[in-house]
This record gives C-alpha cells, structure tokens and sequence, in this order.
C-alpha cells in the first residue's frame, strides 16, 4: 500500500514538473519572438534612416529589407507557437488539479479537436475578411495596373522611410486589379486579432452547444447573448456596422472599404481588451452550465 502511495505521488510529481517545463518553455518561445520583433524593427529603422542615423547603401538595405519580413514572420510564428504551447502547459495543469478554475473550463472545451478545426476556420474567415478591410488585399476594379505602367504579375519592395514596424512595405500584384500591401505592423495586428476571434468564437460555439445539451432547448435570451458574443469576437463587425449605418455601403464596396479603412486602428485597439476578456467570461457562463447540469 504504501509503494502504491509513493508511486502515486511520484507521478502527481512527475505531471506538476511536466506542465510546469512545458508552460515555462511557452514563455521563453513566446518573448523571444515578440523581442525579436521589436528589437529588429528598432535596428531597421536606424540602419534605414529613419530615427536620424545615416542610412545604408540602397542595394543593403534592400537585403536588410527582405531579412527583416522573414524576421517578422518567424518571430510572429514562434510567438503564436509559444502561445499555444503555455495553452497546452494549462491544458495539462487542469487536467493533473480536476479543473475548477476558469482557467480548466477554457482549456477544457478544446480537449475536443472539433473546436480546434473551428477555430482555424474562424481565424483564416476573420482574417480574410480583415485583410480586406484593413487594405491588407486590395482589389481595385476601377484602376488598372498596367495602365499606370506596372507589370502584372510583379512584386515591389519601398524599404524607407516610415516608423519602426511600417517599413518595409511590400507589395505584390496578382492582377491587373488585385494586389497584396505587406505592412509589418498591419500583418501582425491582422494575425494576432483572427486568432483570438477564432479562439472566441470557438469558445462560444462550445458554450451554445453545451447550453442546448443540458437544457434541451436555448431560450431566446441565450440566442441572443450567444450572437452578441460572436460580434463581440468581430472587432471589424462593429466598424461594417457603423459604415453601413452612416451609408457608406451605398457607394460601392470599394469605396467603403477605403473610407472605413483609417478607423480600423481604432475599432481594433478597442476591441483587443474584449477579445482578451471574453473567454473568462465564456468560462463564467461555462462553468454555471456545467453545475446546472451536474445536479
């Protein structure tokens, strides 16, 4: 009995040091590429001129240029790998204590891989979506390329000058009418914003569906506080709202994109808390759903 008792705590031991290791390495992975990507914005814009030192030689700073866009998507992919390995780390610690915590409820709804595969459909939807609003994808049938002396298909690199995290700015023309505008600080906002609406919406998804398993039917109540929690993992939903309110749909697609386009800064940054705050607030509803049905 007692060789069972140590065995026991042995791997109690074992789990806590497991989860601990791997949400520690999530933190390590994670600040790294979020210090890299700081660190080579500041270094580019001094090499580049544009915080006052004398720039580079043009033909450097194009090659700087590219090193600093692979820089940006490597640094972004291990910040996001890190995220999801310390949301892996607390998928474990909740698992090892029995759950309890709000924190249990979150990670619990994606022990599920169909949430996963919702989440990823909901990121790459958003971001399309916000790609397009934030003039990320650009498709502009009233001007033509070519006409204005630009080969199609090309790419074209602007290496200086602007603020740390908006040079270089790279663009790529698909078509005579569609174009692909890289801004550092535009594709990182746009990646990290989808994930965390896809995570919302997922997370939402979970709470309807387990609200309909354990009482049978959902109240219109609850249909409207899931659909306000979807708009809430939407922050662009609110500025299509506002142009459309405001009319600005009424003068072509194009033409409210380009309108609305100065406002996504503000209606993301707004937006941001809510995205952090809501999947404790899911969790809250989560846990409330799951007491009910386990009396």
């Amino acid at each position: 009995m007692m060789a069972i008792r140590f065995n026991l705590k042995q791997d109690i031991l074992c789990t806590i040091m497991s989860w601990r290791a791997m949400r520690e390495s999530g933190y390590r992975i994670m600040f790294t590429g979020v210090f890299s990507l700081a660190i080579a914005f500041v270094i580019y814009s001094r090499l580049s001129g544009t915080s006052g030192d004398a720039p580079v030689q043009a033909s450097q700073l194009t090659d700087l240029a590219y090193a600093i866009l692979g820089v940006t998507a490597a640094s972004l992919a291990a910040a996001m790998y890190g995220a999801h390995t310390i949301f892996r780390a607390e998928q474990a610690r909740a698992a090892a204590s029995g759950g309890g915590s709000l924190m249990s409820f979150i990670t619990g709804a994606f022990s599920d891989g169909r949430y996963w595969r919702i989440m990823a459909i909901s990121a790459v939807g958003y971001g399309i979506f916000f790609a397009f609003l934030s003039q990320i994808l650009v498709y502009r049938p009233d001007v033509s390329f070519s006409e204005r002396g630009i080969a199609v298909p090309s790419t074209d690199l602007i290496p200086c000058c602007g603020a740390p995290g908006y040079m270089p700015m790279f663009t790529a023309y698909f078509t005579d009418h569609f174009l692909l505008l890289v801004i550092p600080v535009n594709v990182i906002l746009a990646a990290v914003v989808s994930v965390m609406v896809g995570f919302n919406v997922a997370l939402s998804v979970y709470a309807y569906r387990l609200r309909q398993a354990v009482q049978g039917k959902t109240s219109i109540v609850g249909g409207i506080g899931a659909a306000t929690g979807l708009f809430v993992g939407c922050p662009t939903c609110a500025g299509s709202m506002i142009s459309a309110v405001l009319g600005l749909g009424a003068i072509g697609a194009g033409a409210s994109t380009s309108a609305l386009a100065p406002f996504q800064t503000v209606f993301i940054a707004a937006s941001l808390p809510a995205l952090a705050l809501a999947p404790f607030l899911l969790a809250r509803s989560i846990r409330s759903i799951s007491m009910c049905g386990a009396k």
